[in-house]
């Protein structure tokens, strides 16, 4: 007579309700040979009712892995904080490692490429982790070589070309570039200040050149500056500019947060915006939604961008998804606010 299903239902309490052996009951949940078809559908259906579900690390030992996804970001842990892009990158990759059985381990490292890849060494030597997802490649970077060697499997978020096995998820940069110029020079604006961040990051290069071609095609005006990705940088380049070069230009910053800065410094320096100067940010998000004035944006979708990385690198992982295998995301939709606005 079976006895009263447990509360927290594991291979052995199965076992016991129905009064056979374990490995019985782990042959028929696992759908192995050597079960009969009615114990089979007896252990199944026992199973279904009290609730049982797999053990995900015990699943990953099985299959030689560890179950954990990894991504490390050469940040200060508190301006990814405030960062509002990176925070939901996060969240989408979590999402989709989750869905899989997965484990997010971040790690957080402020030494650069070299202790980045120091933690990388010890998650291979000690099978953390079963795959990576990188960020902010930068033009010459040696982080996939360096995966590649320690066999771990990699997903890019980026546009990166390189010789390793990965797989990638691209934004359509390009269309996005396009877009941005052209709603620059419909609104009447006959320059561009562009506001990027280290321009180290092959995006950063990539989206420079990508405005820097445009503006040329359109006869606007174009100027450049380098900075981090914060409120502080946004204050300090746009200080920087010699604005003599347009006589109404168009502010486009690489994040919201550069945005803002850069909004700050225009009320500290008389500019009027929209009427003196536009502004239009890369990265769209609750702050740019807020601001006064709100701040035109390109909501590119970054969790959604997240959650195809960690789905793809975890089908790598499992051997669903071939080496070179790309996801392209959509070109983002323009979202326009009050920092952009007819002369």
């Amino acid at each position: 007579m079976p006895q009263k299903p447990s509360s927290r239902p594991t291979v052995a309490t199965i076992a016991r309700d129905l009064g056979i052996s374990p490995a019985t009951v782990s042959y028929a949940l696992n759908d192995k040979p050597g079960v009969g078809a009615a114990t089979r559908d007896r252990v199944l259906e026992h199973a279904r009712q009290v609730g049982w579900t797999p053990h995900s690390g015990a699943q990953a030992l099985r299959r030689g892995r560890s179950g954990n996804i990894g991504l490390v970001l050469v940040r200060d842990p508190e301006e990814v904080s405030r960062e509002p892009f990176y925070s939901s990158v996060t969240a989408g990759i979590e999402s989709a490692t989750s869905a899989h059985g997965y484990e997010l381990l971040i790690r957080f490292v402020q030494g650069g490429e070299e202790q980045e890849i120091e933690v990388f060494r010890t998650w291979s030597h000690q099978r953390r982790v079963d795959g990576v997802v990188l960020l902010d490649l930068a033009t010459d970077d040696h982080r996939p070589a360096v995966l590649e060697s320690f066999g771990l499997d990699f997903a890019v978020l980026g546009h990166y070309e390189g010789p390793e096995e990965f797989v990638k998820v691209a934004s359509a940069e390009p269309e996005d570039a396009a877009t941005v110029v052209e709603h620059v020079a419909a609104m009447g604006y006959d320059g561009c200040l562009q506001l990027t961040g280290p321009l180290e990051y092959a995006h950063e290069r990539r989206r420079l050149e990508l405005i820097a071609a445009l503006c040329a095609e359109r006869g606007l005006a174009h100027a450049h500056r380098a900075g981090r990705y914060t409120i502080s940088s946004g204050q300090e380049a746009l200080g920087q500019f010699d604005r003599s070069f347009s006589a109404r230009p168009a502010l486009i910053t690489s994040s919201d947060l550069i945005a803002i800065g850069s909004l700050r410094a225009a009320s500290d320096l008389g500019l009027r915006v929209p009427e003196e100067m536009g502004l239009v940010s890369w990265d769209d998000s609750l702050i740019a939604e807020v601001t006064s004035p709100s701040i035109t944006a390109l909501a590119r979708q970054p969790f959604t961008m997240g959650r195809a990385a960690g789905d793809l690198l975890v089908r790598r992982v499992e051997g669903e998804a071939c080496p070179g295998e790309t996801v392209h995301t959509a070109p983002a939709e323009l979202v326009r606010r009050a920092s952009t606005a007819r002369a």
